[in-house]
């Protein structure tokens, strides 16, 4: 119920309406109650008083407990034996009769006007009750036609959306139909379009393969006569060279004779002349080679008069020499560096050669040569190799260069 008030707020308000309209008449009596006035012609004020329902029943409650003890109280009374008395003059109180009137009188108003409220109220609270159900149920009645029409919009939104649905899916699968007939449609255009295309090219690689052919016949052709004509011209130039070398023949014949004893005068003197300049140069060499020995013997003859006349020439001698012995070793080392080994040489091989040197370390070119073969032509050769890539020499300055001017060198790997 509270869900169908929630939808349909207006039986909300119309429910606390009448329950609040109800509980006001419930609570809230009023008693108009005619007072006579003495002679009954002055009205009488009667106070009237708003009581609840609850202390309406209450007070009902009293007044039906309290008249039948009123009752029982009269009916001793009248029951009970009168004493005799002794006979006097009735004195009636007239006043206190009417008072006494008047108070049961006004007790039976208010109970006739509380009985007539209560029956009011009941009949208006029947009526608001009745009014309150016909509205609750017309509440009711309201938030089912409410919720019908919700439940009849919700399903209509449900049927839109579903159609919707249905209408999108049925576009996307025309969407994707007409996508995929394009495709196709495309695919068959490209392959039209490549057929096309390829015969196209078919029909002009052909016609560029016709056209080559032509252009190659016409190039061989052209090449053809070119070769013609070139042998041709080739063969009138080497007739041309042949009569031409004819002449040249005939006059370098008589040409060449006249060069030919020439050439023989010419070379007959720079033979003699050759022979001349070697033969002084052997002079020189011998000379020069008998000055060397000359100037050594007379080293040597001089240091050994040095030696047995001076002790202290003597320890000269053997520093010399001892200069020379650490000379050695470091030659032999940079030609070892210097040196590289011939393919397959097998064994330990040794070969002497001669140096001449000049002062600085430098060597005399081809001065170099073997004074004591190893028997492979290889590795003497690769020795002799070495010696000249070592120039210069390292040596000493001074006399014991003397020692070294020319020498022989021991040399294994």
């Amino acid at each position: 119920m509270w869900q169908v008030l929630r939808r349909n707020p207006r039986a909300l308000y119309w429910s606390l309406g009448l329950h609040l309209l109800f509980a006001v008449l419930l609570f809230v009596s009023v008693r108009f109650i005619d007072d006579p006035s003495e002679g009954g012609q002055k009205p009488k004020v009667v106070q009237a008083t708003i009581v609840g329902e609850r202390a309406l029943e209450e007070l009902t409650s009293r007044l039906q407990a309290d008249q039948p003890r009123k009752a029982a109280d009269r009916k001793p009374q009248e029951r009970a034996p009168t004493p005799p008395a002794p006979i006097a003059p009735p004195v009636v109180d007239t006043a206190a009769a009417q008072r006494e009137a008047e108070l049961a009188a006004q007790r039976q108003a208010e109970l006739d006007a509380q009985r007539l409220a209560k029956q009011e109220a009941d009949r208006q609270a029947a009526a608001a009750a009745e009014r309150a159900t016909a509205a609750q149920r017309e509440a009711e009645a309201q938030a089912r036609r409410q919720a019908e029409v919700q439940a009849r919009q919700r399903a209509e939104a449900e049927a839109r959306r579903a159609a919707d649905l249905a209408a999108q899916e049925r576009a996307a699968e025309e969407a994707r139909r007409q996508a995929a007939k394009a495709e196709r449609q495309a695919q068959a255009q490209a392959r039209r379009e490549a057929e096309a295309l390829a015969k196209r090219q078919a029909a002009e690689e052909r016609e560029a393969q016709a056209a080559a052919a032509k252009a190659a016949a016409a190039q061989r052709e052209a090449e053809e006569a070119a070769r013609r004509m070139t042998s041709e011209r080739e063969r009138i130039r080497k007739e041309q060279e042949r009569l031409a070398e004819v002449e040249r023949q005939r006059q370098a014949d008589a040409r060449q004779r006249q060069l030919q004893a020439e050439a023989e005068r010419m070379a007959a003197e720079e033979e003699r002349r050759l022979a001349e300049e070697e033969s002084l140069q052997r002079i020189d060499e011998e000379a020069r080679l008998l000055e060397q020995e000359q100037r050594q013997r007379l080293a040597m003859a001089e240091a050994r008069r040095t030696r047995e006349s001076d002790p202290d020439s003597q320890s000269s001698t053997d520093q010399f020499a001892k200069e020379v012995d650490h000379f050695i070793p470091v030659i032999r080392d940079k030609v070892r560096q210097f040196w590289v080994r011939p393919p397959a040489l097998m064994g330990e091989l040794v070969t002497v050669v001669s140096l001449r040197l000049m002062p600085g370390g430098d060597l005399i070119p081809n001065s170099v040569s073997v004074v004591q073969s190893s028997g492979n032509t290889a590795f003497d050769q690769s020795v002799i190799a070495a010696v000249y890539n070592a120039s210069p020499i390292p040596v000493p300055s001074g006399p014991p260069f003397e020692r070294f001017r020319e020498f022989n060198l021991k040399f294994s790997p």
